[in-house]
């Protein structure tokens, strides 16, 4: 039985992610992953979905996002992604899913879940040995909640505003340090099964 996504609620924050079919590259090169950026920015106000983390990696990706008033995570993602893939089928002269499977999605349930995810977002290309500081992977939205770049466009403060502003963000981030224990059973465990993707 395919696995079913939770009902998106106005106001809610939301963990998205997919990976490529086979494991293999979403993004081939920059041009692929400022496309999907564009994108991402360009449906996320066409059905009021607010992007408040994102991390690009060479074969999946992360998405920290709220739904506003009447927003619409469905389309947003099925937009998103199935205009993506037409493009990239495109360019290579190929047809088919270039994708794991149907989106993923993780309703973020409480504050400590949402500190901890948003760092394992934006740690993602040092886990992988892509760059040795966050900052400098071009295509994740680190650099710009910190103050370091004005690229990709996010609703960045309002994660450096749980942590107390971007210097405290940084820190949690850059030191690893925990903020609170993950106290609900279910944010716990999609976080230890979203570590094996």
């Amino acid at each position: 039985m395919p696995r079913r996504n939770p009902i998106p609620v106005e106001g809610e924050y939301y963990h998205v992610y997919n990976r490529g079919a086979l494991r293999l590259p979403l993004f081939l090169d920059d041009s692929l992953y400022d496309m999907f950026l564009d994108l991402v920015s360009y449906y996320s106000e066409l059905y009021k979905i607010t992007v408040t983390a994102i991390c690009l990696m060479p074969n999946h990706f992360h998405l920290m996002l709220r739904i506003e008033e009447r927003g619409e995570l469905p389309l947003f993602m099925q937009s998103v992604c199935c205009t993506f893939s037409r493009r990239v089928n495109t360019l290579n002269g190929r047809t088919g899913t270039i994708y794991e499977g149907r989106y993923h999605a993780k309703h973020v349930l409480d504050d400590s879940y949402f500190k901890q995810l948003s760092r394992y977002i934006h740690l993602n290309p040092v886990r992988a040995q892509l760059v040795e500081h966050p900052a400098d992977w071009k295509y994740s939205n680190f650099a710009e909640s910190v103050g370091y770049r004005f690229r990709i466009q996010a609703a960045h403060s309002l994660v450096t505003d749980v942590f107390g502003g971007q210097r405290q963000y940084a820190e949690f981030v850059l030191t690893d340090k925990g903020y609170g224990t993950i106290e609900n059973v279910h944010s716990l465990n999609d976080l230890a099964e979203m570590k094996l993707k």
